[in-house]
């Protein structure tokens, strides 16, 4: 009995070890994920920055809306496919991708005149600094 017990111990510990990173509870895989939903979310704001000093985006105007659209869809879509993994989905994904959809239809049906790029960088920022401070994203 005592050596199943034994073995069942070192089994958990190998696998934990092989399988988990230097950001405390998550995956590797977990970690890449929240990297990539950063990236995305930095892309959103280089796409626009881009587009606006080049001649091209005197002919094609990005709307208002652009950003909200492009954070929800980013935020939700990566907790959602987070919570399918059956990983841990940090609050600050949810409420950043929550508000984000509450702004795109903000931008979208009531207000399309209004630049919400202000209050969108300050989301993202807070889902990114709450992900770098907590180590959860």
């Amino acid at each position: 009995m005592g050596s199943n017990r034994r073995r069942s111990t070192s089994n958990r510990s190998r696998s934990s070890s092989t399988s988990r990173s230097g950001y405390g509870r998550k995956t590797l895989a977990e970690a890449r994920i929240e990297h990539i939903t950063w990236a995305l979310l930095v892309g959103v704001f280089a796409i626009i920055y881009l587009a606006r000093d080049t001649e091209l985006a005197q002919q094609i105007q990005i709307p208002n809306w652009f950003a909200p659209v492009a954070g929800a869809l980013i935020l939700l879509g990566s907790g959602f496919y987070q919570y399918a993994q059956g990983w841990r989905v940090s609050p600050a994904t949810w409420v950043g991708g929550s508000l984000m959809f509450v702004a795109a239809y903000y931008g979208l049906y009531m207000n399309p005149g209004r630049d919400l790029n202000g209050i969108v960088l300050l989301v993202f920022a807070g889902v990114i600094g709450f992900g770098v401070v907590t180590g959860e994203t």
